[in-house]
């Protein structure tokens, strides 16, 4: 099992200040000892405060955790400890202050396709044609007098229109410099909405007019070689990987609303995921840890978290303020509040004879 241990940067930054950064680096052996493979960072990009770290402003590193030379040390230090790093990248939605979004608001020649834009009598019909929202959000939202699609948070995270040149080489651009620094995979956020067809809506199937074949495609075209994980994909969803080579799907059912089973992870291209980001732990399921970490372990890959490991998160209340830093704490978006504070769950992590169980699979990204 090659086992990726998530690490969501805001939590360091509640503990550590600006030496969130340092302080991932410096746990890397004992992830090691441990027996992952690789980490992954969640939330590690500058962002608008609206969503915990999903409405990227720029692909740099938030400021708030550290520098991009201590990301240097950080990827340089992983790479030494022979773990595998990765990132998030959300090619689905940006701040409305991301450089696409600003040039396509401000009609700059070649960027005007950047966003979804349509006029108000457009954005009306096809709200009530069952065009969906997300987490209590609007389909369309007005920004700087423009209608504006929006499937997350409101009018401060707005979708980008992947039938734009001008995104599209924007994230070419960028997974080339993200592999040149060192960057090994990508969890890809909403993978499977990049393009929608709204003419499809259907008030009673949200999913109805997203088409995750095109999506996965689009992405994968400007990616290169890198692997990606995908989120939002139900095991059903898996064989739209059949045929593509380092690309996987993270075992999201519970928050597709698929009853959980370890079965849902028998697809060879569908990874455990076991806490962390915006799915619930395995004991917040009802699942045994112990028997899913085993179970995960004959997997190629699995995603896990430390408070998981600990046999912490048992608790899956929504308390106010926890796990987040600069969110608007009025935006019903709450996902990322049911966490803890890094800095107990690291002490305890770091005297700990911890090992997690491996067949031995020597397959490298």
């Amino acid at each position: 099992m090659k086992s990726i241990c998530q690490l969501y940067v805001p939590s360091f930054f509640r503990s550590y200040g600006n030496n969130a950064i340092n302080v991932i680096t410096y746990i890397l052996p004992k992830l090691k000892e441990t027996g992952f493979s690789g980490i992954y960072l969640i939330g590690l990009f500058q962002d608008g405060g609206y969503d915990n770290g999903f409405d990227i402003v720029s692909y740099d590193v938030n400021s708030k955790f550290g520098t991009n030379d201590d990301l240097v040390k950080l990827i340089n230090a992983a790479h030494e400890q022979k773990l595998e790093i990765g990132v998030d990248v959300v090619p689905n939605h940006v701040s409305d202050k991301h450089i696409l979004a600003q040039k396509c608001l401000a009609d700059v020649p070649g960027y005007e396709d950047a966003l979804y834009v349509v006029s108000e009598e457009e954005a009306i019909r096809l709200t009530e044609s069952g065009v969906p929202s997300f987490f209590g959000k609007k389909a369309y939202s007005k920004v700087n007098g423009k209608y504006v699609r929006t499937t997350f948070a409101d009018d401060h995270q707005l979708n980008l229109n992947w039938n734009s040149i001008s995104v599209q080489t924007y994230f070419a651009r960028l997974f080339t410099n993200l592999k040149a620094g060192g960057i090994d995979f990508a969890r890809i956020d909403c993978g499977m909405m990049l393009l929608e067809d709204v003419s499809k809506a259907d008030k009673n199937n949200p999913m109805a007019c997203m088409n995750p074949v095109y999506s996965v495609d689009a992405i994968r075209n400007v990616a290169g070689d890198m692997p990606l994980f995908f989120e939002w994909f139900d095991p059903k969803s898996a064989e739209i990987f059949n045929d593509m080579p380092n690309c996987y799907a993270l075992d999201c059912s519970y928050v597709m609303g698929v009853p959980f089973s370890f079965e849902n992870w028998n697809h060879p291209h569908m990874v455990p995921i076991l806490g962390g980001h915006d799915q619930m732990t395995a004991a917040d399921r009802g699942i045994d840890i112990d028997e899913a970490i085993n179970e995960a372990s004959k997997h190629e890959y699995a995603f896990l978290d430390i408070q998981t490991l600990l046999r912490h998160q048992t608790d899956p209340r929504i308390l106010p303020g926890d796990e987040t830093y600069d969110a608007d704490l009025s935006n019903v978006n709450q996902r990322y509040r049911a966490r803890r504070e890094i800095r107990p769950v690291l002490e305890e992590f770091m005297k700990l004879d911890l090992h997690l169980p491996s067949d031995e699979i020597t397959h490298n990204f």
